[in-house]
């Protein structure tokens, strides 16, 4: 193990673990919500999450341990967006700006780091491949579960008893969902180490047939459920990596790799299309998708919106024919947008973390809008420093990056703790 991430004993360390690895599988459900915010509040998580954040830098501080490049990055990130929230402060208080900050959005991101400990830990007793596959195992058992109305879904209020058309796994919300899908199709299709020990009960023939098409079976396995989430960009950023990764089978250049590729590619896409268009949760959500119409809302909206208050339920175009979802993003977006264009002032610093309500539905925009350009900085040498750490971690983040344009991924739970945990199983190896 990396010795600059060894802070406790063994015997210690697996304790954590133990206490603190379950919370990657279980349902993030708040006991409080904040100002009526659905997303934040406090968790179980919240509690053991703090106890082990106490440990670990006091044990950082007593043992004078280097920090990594990643630990530099974030704690600059952190310390920024609270300059960010103070600069909102101040700004309100002089009747500068009418929106608030909310300084819980500027140390979120810190509760979800404290994932790369736990998974610096982890190594010492467990693979990252064992765990992203249980951890997909569990989900894709929940979902059919889900699927089938034999359990219920997980929410930030609490369990509901009766599942909706898009499904959630442990997943708050089905975005929430078909992102962490792509992410562990990601790292277990470029992992090539443990690919071969999966089959091992099998007769050797059978055990072949698995291991070239591989591949395959767990992209139409991932592929079926994320399309059940109803996550149109969690399913084009699927699509767009087993693209990516069946160039490493063509390089094979075998006549057998190539048909093998041509049958299930055919296949998957006849498969794909029936999933589709019997799910209503996509095909009714995407009826007026493609349209030019879609794209002239946008210069509507910013012509029309109204920054003086919140634009959810008091949309200034009405909906007459638009893709349901990007009529209400472009609301949000043009709201938000708005404002920091309107207020110079603030282009370097940001509006302020959490200004812009819950969910506004599209990451890059929220990072611009509310830490603006210097901490755009900063959150890219964040992720940049992940993604150099592995072929894995690269595609995650290329997965991640390509649902972040219609969805507020940096402020998921799952999917930031999943992504921090195996950067911290990669940085202690």
């Amino acid at each position: 193990m990396n010795r600059s991430l060894r802070y406790f004993d063994n015997k210690f360390s697996f304790f954590i673990v133990l206490c603190c690895l379950p919370l990657l599988f279980l349902p993030k459900i708040n006991l409080v919500s904040f100002g009526g915010r659905e997303t934040a509040g406090i968790r179980i998580d919240d509690i053991f999450l703090m106890i082990l954040a106490l440990f670990v830098f006091w044990a950082n501080f007593a043992l004078k341990k280097r920090l990594q490049d990643i630990e530099k990055w974030m704690l600059s990130l952190i310390g920024f967006s609270l300059i960010s929230y103070l600069s909102n402060r101040f700004l309100v208080s002089a009747g500068i700006l009418h929106v608030n900050a909310v300084i819980f959005y500027a140390i979120r991101l810190l509760e979800y780091f404290i994932f790369f400990y736990i998974g610096a830990f982890a190594a010492q007793f467990f693979t990252s491949y064992s765990v992203v596959k249980t951890f997909l195992i569990w989900n894709i058992v929940l979902i059919l579960l889900q699927r089938l109305g034999l359990i219920g879904q997980f929410s930030n209020w609490g369990y509901l008893s009766v599942s909706t058309e898009r499904v959630s796994g442990i997943g708050s919300f089905p975005s929430e969902t078909g992102l962490f899908l792509d992410m562990a199709f990601c790292f277990l299709v470029f992992d090539q180490t443990q690919k071969s020990n999966g089959w091992l009960v099998l007769p050797k023939m059978v055990q072949r047939f698995f291991q070239k098409t591989y591949l395959y079976w767990l992209f139409l396995i991932c592929a079926t459920a994320i399309i059940w989430t109803g996550s149109r960009i969690a399913i084009l950023a699927l699509v767009v990596v087993f693209f990516f990764r069946l160039k490493d089978e063509f390089n094979v250049r075998s006549l057998a790799s190539v048909s093998i590729a041509a049958f299930f590619i055919v296949i998957g896409a006849f498969l794909m299309v029936v999933l589709i268009m019997n799910s209503d949760a996509i095909v009714k959500r995407s009826a007026g998708l493609i349209s030019f119409r879609n794209l002239e809302l946008v210069a509507i909206v910013w012509d029309q919106i109204s920054t003086d208050y919140d634009p959810i339920g008091f949309e200034a175009v009405k909906f007459d024919s638009y893709d349901m979802s990007w009529w209400l993003r472009i609301h949000k977006w043009m709201y938000a947008l708005k404002i920091y264009v309107m207020n110079p002032e603030c282009w370097l610093q940001g509006i302020g973390p959490g200004f812009a309500m819950a969910g506004l539905d599209g990451g890059y925009l929220r990072i611009l809008t509310e830490n603006g350009i210097l901490g755009s900085f900063l959150y890219w040498k964040v992720f940049s420093s992940i993604y150099r750490q592995s072929l894995q971690l690269k595609w995650m983040l290329i997965a991640f990056m390509i649902n972040m344009i219609f969805f507020d991924v940096y402020l998921a739970y799952k999917p930031m703790s999943l992504l921090f945990f195996l950067t911290g199983c990669t940085y202690s190896t």
